[in-house]
């Protein structure tokens, strides 16, 4: 009886931790992690971007986007390394846009059938900001889920 209350007991607080990891990935964008085209990491980073939430920990590694900033019109990356069972087969990359209340959700990529001891390499389009340059200019929150909707890293892109 007092394994299933410590099992129970080690649940409840992992679940307590990820909806406030979760809560977090909802916040403003604050802040980049600068890197450059080669995934190296400039200068200090922002703390805040790309945990691995408590769900995924020692399951998934999240490296930064790379590069950040960067320019309209192309793209930067964000690497997911699997290195376990991991618990989903769909990763799912997107932003919020607070400016269109028809379609808040943006999906910047996908990934279907995802296995263990894989890497993902997810594309972010910086077009899918917007139409040209001057929309798309900012900072931004990219949010990654998993099949189940859970929040398993986000972080905040610079658009130049």
């Amino acid at each position: 009886m007092s394994v299933f209350i410590l099992i129970v007991a080690i649940s409840c607080t992992n679940n307590d931790e990820q909806t406030d990891f979760e809560r977090s990935a909802y916040s403003p964008a604050s802040g980049i992690t600068q890197t450059d085209n080669s995934s190296n990491i400039i200068g200090d980073p922002d703390e805040d971007d790309w945990r691995t939430s408590p769900f995924y920990t020692g399951i998934m590694t999240i490296d930064p986007a790379f590069p950040n900033p960067v320019l309209y019109g192309t793209s930067t990356t964000l690497d997911v390394a699997i290195s376990g069972n991991s618990l989903t087969s769909i990763l799912e990359l997107g932003y919020f846009d607070a400016r269109d209340s028809r379609r808040p959700w943006i999906q910047l990529d996908l990934r279907e059938d995802i296995s263990e001891f894989s890497l993902s390499s997810l594309t972010i389009n910086t077009q899918l900001f917007g139409s040209n340059a001057e929309l798309a200019r900012g900072l931004h929150r990219i949010v990654l889920f998993d099949g189940n909707q859970r929040v398993v890293t986000y972080g905040d892109i610079q658009i130049e």
